[in-house]
């Protein structure tokens, strides 16, 4: 079975079906005098139905075998793989986007100027890692042990957690917010999974699903409206990891040593 096709399709699947269901729960599962949700309003059940089912599909689809990693660099090896790095350096350049436009829009109600600030420009930096890890791993370069610049996107999706939830700190309607935090939540755990095979930490499970949900959640928060540079962070979220989940599924179906340079260790990349 094609993992590395079948889970990033359904991930993609869902989140556009619960898209649609999110976009008919704001505009039938909310009292329009109050806001308050409409108890057992059928778009509000059938997306969180919707969303364990997800859950639970994927999570099947990420557990089984595959092979073990010694490193960022076996698991993610995509040495001349054109599409890939395309994707990965479009990634990049959208969280380059996503920064810049951060800094520049206005404060929302609750938002603290230092957190956005911050947050953009950890987007920034981390946009440029994104950009050199796609050309690195287009070259077959990879990244060592301890790779600083795998983590800067956690970095960044970590004070963004920060700075959305300021935003929607005092609404009471945690139906208002609770898909929007789901994905940086998920998208988070997903790159801190990514970045992990190269501290000696890394799973494939954990990583698969998180990154997966982190897509599907993303599609599903794009109908709450978003300002631009969130938009571009939720892009780069789904294509990010999109990326890196057929990528590692990829190379986890590959027999052992079947890459090439895989006989080299992660140590002696860092020579």
């Amino acid at each position: 079975m094609r993992k590395e096709i079948i889970a990033p399709a359904l991930a993609v699947a869902g989140g556009a079906v619960g898209f649609a269901l999110r976009r008919w729960g704001l505009a039938t599962g909310f009292e329009a005098a109050t806001g308050l949700p409409i108890a057992g309003a059928p778009a509000t059940l059938a997306l969180i139905a919707l969303s364990a089912g997800m859950v639970l599909v994927l999570a099947l689809l990420c557990l089984g075998g595959g092979r073990s990693f010694s490193g960022y660099r076996q698991a993610f090896a995509a040495q001349g793989n054109l599409a890939c790095a395309a994707a990965g350096t479009l990634s990049g350049f959208l969280l380059l986007a996503a920064g810049g436009l951060m800094a520049a829009e206005p404060l929302m109600g609750g938002e603290l100027v230092y957190t956005r600030l911050i947050t953009a420009a950890l987007a920034l930096v981390a946009g440029v890692c994104v950009v050199l890890t796609a050309r690195d791993n287009l070259r077959g370069l990879g990244s060592g042990k301890y790779s600083l610049p795998l983590l800067m996107p956690a970095y960044a999706f970590c004070v963004w957690l920060i700075a959305a939830y300021q935003v929607r700190a005092g609404d009471p309607v945690r139906l208002d917010y609770v898909y929007e935090l789901f994905a940086i939540i998920t998208g988070l755990l997903g790159l801190y999974g990514a970045a992990s095979f190269s501290f000696a930490r890394g799973r494939l499970f954990p990583t698969c699903l998180f990154s997966l949900l982190g897509v599907y959640f993303s599609l599903v928060t794009l109908a709450d409206g978003h300002r631009l540079s969130e938009l571009l962070l939720y892009a780069f979220t789904i294509l990010y990891l999109l990326t890196n989940t057929v990528t590692l599924l990829h190379n986890a179906a590959r027999p052992e040593g079947s890459a090439q340079g895989e006989h080299d260790t992660e140590g002696s990349s860092d020579a």
